[in-house]
């Protein structure tokens, strides 16, 4: 009986953590390929703090480096882009928070279209949120070390 109370104890609050925490797995295997296919191999999300129904990649109308993904959620519209270019990127004028990103420097723009930027590797990456709930530093620290 003790066994059985002592391991409700430690169950309970394991499964109060998992309800409380909504991060979903993204599969990302698609675009990865897709971005292949246009000769870049940059790391990708791998969980996002809701679901996630598609992405849709932005193409621009001319030749550019620059690749742009679109995150939709459950709730419809855009939730959340990925800007993925070659470094190195210049910011001017930007009141921005360091952050670190997988041993990476970083650094996070809070407001309406909050962001992280890092650079990783061959590229350099712009994570922004269109949400003010997954806005957080904290959340996009938390997508962005995601990425594989």
């Amino acid at each position: 009986m003790k066994r059985v109370l002592s391991m409700l104890f430690l169950l309970v609050p394991l499964i109060i953590l998992g309800c409380s925490q909504k991060e979903e797995r993204f599969d990302h295997t698609e675009l990865k390929e897709e971005l292949k296919e246009e000769g870049i191999a940059p790391k990708l999300p791998t969980k996002f703090p809701m679901t996630i129904v598609g992405y849709e990649r932005v193409i621009p109308p001319h030749e550019t480096n620059i690749n742009e993904v679109i995150f939709k959620g459950e709730e419809g519209g855009m939730q959340f882009s990925l800007t993925i270019q070659p470094p190195p990127v210049e910011y001017i004028n930007y009141e921005e928070e360091d952050v670190t990103v997988n041993g990476n420097n970083g650094f996070f723009i809070e407001g309406p279209g909050s962001s992280i930027h890092w650079t990783d590797g061959d590229y350099h990456y712009i994570l922004t949120s269109y949400t003010d709930e997954n806005g957080t530093k904290e959340k996009m620290v938390d997508i962005a070390e995601s990425f594989q």
